[in-house]
């Protein structure tokens, strides 16, 4: 019984944690603006409790307000195969970009010319070492090393909550 429940849990936190399992189970939305889609929102407890029931309710597809063992593994599934998918997907495209000459077949030449080269010149570390090194001990400490991010990070949380909001963001690059 103790296995079962850890298996519903499993699966609950991994379809509020999965959008993939979101997508695949949740009823459909409309398409968010590409730059909304794009920025991070901030999560509260109320839109996780909403974003669990809404996944929880579409797995549950015979509606009897429990998750059976079959229910979970059409879920399951498919996210399996939208993952499939997906990754077919990015494949095929990513090899029609390789197939510079389009002929169907990738030569070693046309893999290769999409290789990252390697560097060519050594890094240089000083010029980061002379910016974060406040004490001029030759080290950077991890206070050192934190000081900055943490420095833009309390310039962004205008209200000093402790958590950039989006509306913290959109007011960050309306200034930039």
């Amino acid at each position: 019984m103790t296995k079962v429940y850890l298996t519903l849990a499993a699966t609950i936190a991994a379809a509020s944690a999965s959008p993939a399992l979101a997508s695949a189970v949740a009823p459909a939305a409309a398409p968010a603006p590409k730059a909304a889609a794009q920025a991070p929102k901030q999560l509260t407890r109320a839109g996780l409790t909403k974003n669990l029931d809404d996944t929880f309710k579409a797995i549950d597809t015979n509606g009897d307000g429990t998750l059976s063992q079959a229910e979970i593994s059409a879920a399951e599934m498919k996210v399996l195969q939208n993952r499939a998918s997906m990754a077919r997907q990015r494949l095929e495209a990513e090899f029609t970009k390789l197939d510079t000459n389009k002929d169907g077949n990738l030569s070693k030449a046309e893999f290769m010319a999409a290789a990252p080269a390697g560097p060519t010149t050594a890094p240089n570390g000083a010029p980061a070492l002379a910016q974060l090194d406040k004490n001029k001990d030759g080290k950077v400490s991890l206070d050192e090393y934190r000081a900055p991010q943490l420095a833009v990070f309390d310039k962004l949380d205008t209200n000093k909550d402790g958590t950039i909001s989006q509306a913290e963001r959109q007011a960050a690059a309306r200034k930039k």
